[in-house]
């Protein structure tokens, strides 16, 4: 790989010897050459020093022009839409607990007793996390950063956390081990249809006779929230958008979007081959189906800077040296954030199966 990387470098040199003063092309080809067999040489303990301009050969290479093109665009998740928000006051679990309803009215004879009925309690646990990510720069590649790119890496850390948080969040439902859960509940909690209209429409028709803890009581589900890959994007918008039913021969009235209060897409569930999940959700307003916990206080990620234990006594430094250590010059930034949710051996992080419906998106 780095053999390729060098020669490609001198084939582009090449290119330019007609605006370099003369001998200065060989110049430099042999400093290329030198600093790729030092490459090759590079301990472990090396690589893991702070980036220097070393780092960025291509970057900080002379050249007429230079330009960063445009980084990839990716794809965020929409789960703060569909999950429940909890806080949590420190790093200790915390306990929420549901009461069930109490039982129906029984016929009271004459002089007969009131039949007696009972509550149940049930009780989740939930937890946060501390997850961070730091990195390192020498202020001499600060200094070189004409462009601004690397100057923007805390920005950058702060959507690599939330992509992370994006990927916790989808794992909390998105498993095996909750789709197995579901699926062994049976045809009300789970299915095996592709995202097609009548496979909807029985998804739609699972989460409106949902039942309490009980079994006795019908939950008062409203419009319910479809979670997609992005595979299925176009699925969705043909079926929520026509005007009849799509895919369906008698041509019936598309009742399905009465029923969606929204589609989001969530870039990480897995799909493989055939199998092409999908989800329905509750409002979260309604039924807490995935629960999202934060510290109390810290909403979301947040990048910080180690402060610099340099001290002018005289003379003019660069500026990005008074952001560096004293003992290396490296400055150093990190990324952190704090989430968590439940952690249960047999739903993951689904804390109310009462508000999730699963269909593996295998058969038609």
């Amino acid at each position: 790989m780095g053999e390729s990387i060098r020669k490609w470098l001198e084939e582009y040199m090449l290119t330019e010897k007609d605006t370099l003063p003369a001998g200065e092309i060989d110049t430099r080809i042999t400093a290329l050459r030198a600093m790729f067999r030092e490459g090759r040489d590079m301990t472990g303990a090396q690589f893991s020093e702070a980036m220097t301009i070393a780092h960025f050969p291509l970057y900080f290479a002379d050249a007429l022009s230079r330009a960063f093109n445009s980084d990839y665009a990716m794809q965020t998740g929409s789960w703060r839409n569909y999950t429940f928000a909890d806080t949590a006051p420190d790093f200790r679990d915390i306990s929420r607990f549901r009461m069930t309803e109490p039982g129906t009215l029984h016929l009271r004879r004459e002089k007969a007793e009131a039949h007696a009925t009972y509550i149940e309690e049930s009780e989740i646990y939930l937890g946060v996390e501390e997850y961070a990510e730091q990195f390192d720069v020498s202020w001499q590649t600060l200094m070189n950063d004409d462009l601004g790119k690397i100057s923007q890496t805390p920005q950058r850390m702060a959507s690599a956390a939330a992509r992370f948080e994006d990927q916790f969040v989808s794992a909390l439902y998105d498993n095996a081990t909750t789709q197995a859960t579901l699926a062994a509940l049976g045809a009300p909690w789970a299915g095996t249809g592709r995202l097609t209209s009548p496979n909807l429409a029985i998804g739609i028709s699972a989460m409106m006779t949902r039942t309490d803890a009980g079994g006795v009581n019908p939950l008062n589900i409203g419009r319910t929230i479809l979670v997609i890959p992005p595979v299925l994007v176009q699925q969705a918008e043909v079926l929520l958008g026509s005007a009849l039913m799509a895919g369906v021969a008698t041509n019936d009235l598309n009742v399905l979007p009465r029923h969606i209060a929204g589609v989001y897409v969530d870039p990480y569930i897995a799909t493989a081959g055939i199998n092409i999940p999908w989800y329905l959700f509750a409002q979260p307003s309604e039924i807490p189906a995935v629960t999202v916990a934060r510290l109390q206080g810290v909403p979301g990620p947040w990048t910080y800077q180690k402060s610099s234990d340099v001290r002018m006594l005289g003379g003019n430094a660069p500026s990005p040296f008074l952001l560096g250590s004293f003992a290396t010059g490296d400055i150093e930034y990190a990324v952190e954030t704090i989430i968590g949710g439940w952690d249960d051996a047999s739903y993951v992080g689904v804390t109310d199966f009462r508000g999730i419906y699963y269909s593996s998106g295998t058969t038609v």
